[in-house]
């Protein structure tokens, strides 16, 4: 259901005609997320919190900062995961550094921010080709054809019970 929510206007405007673009990030950005199968939980629990909530689409480009909040809303359950992913991690085989650990859960939530940044430009780049597409139909329709219409009192005079008196006036004029 909440994907449906985040989705549906993406999906509506796909109707609007125009070709996706591949945009070419000239200033890519890397995270890795790479850990031990050990705390593959605690990093469940942390994605889990911040992709599991209520998104509001209002027809402008917010869902970066809907998901910036997640962050700060997720703060307790990423604090409680790093600690117990060190604890677990504390005289395992694979072995990974507190400071790894923490770069790992901070990779995580800038991932999370960065989808939230593609929904936005996604959308945005959707409502320009609309836009687009919207002034170049109105630029190259047709024009309608025009109508002349009567004056109001000829259209009421044939309309009411005189009608039939002005019929006859009509007849009698060469």
């Amino acid at each position: 259901m909440i994907a449906t929510l985040v989705f549906a206007p993406l999906f509506a405007l796909q109707s609007a005609g125009e070709a996706a673009v591949a945009i070419k990030n000239d200033n890519p950005e890397t995270w890795t997320v790479e850990y031990p199968r050990l705390i593959q939980p605690f990093v469940a629990d942390y994605r889990r919190c911040l992709t599991v909530t209520n998104r509001t689409i209002a027809g402008k480009a917010d869902l970066e900062a809907q998901h910036q909040t997640d962050i700060t809303r997720c703060a307790a359950v990423k604090a409680k995961s790093i600690a117990e992913s060190n604890a677990m991690l504390d005289g395992a085989k694979t072995t990974m550094s507190p400071e790894e650990v923490d770069r790992l859960f901070d990779n995580i939530g800038k991932i999370h921010v960065a989808r939230g940044r593609d929904l936005d430009q996604q959308f945005l780049s959707r409502m320009a080709g609309a836009d687009a597409a919207s002034t170049a139909y109105e630029a190259g329709k047709p024009k309608g054809l025009v109508i002349e219409l009567r004056d109001a009192s000829v259209v009421k005079a044939r309309t009411d019970a005189s009608a039939a008196a002005a019929a006859e006036a009509s007849k009698d004029k060469p």
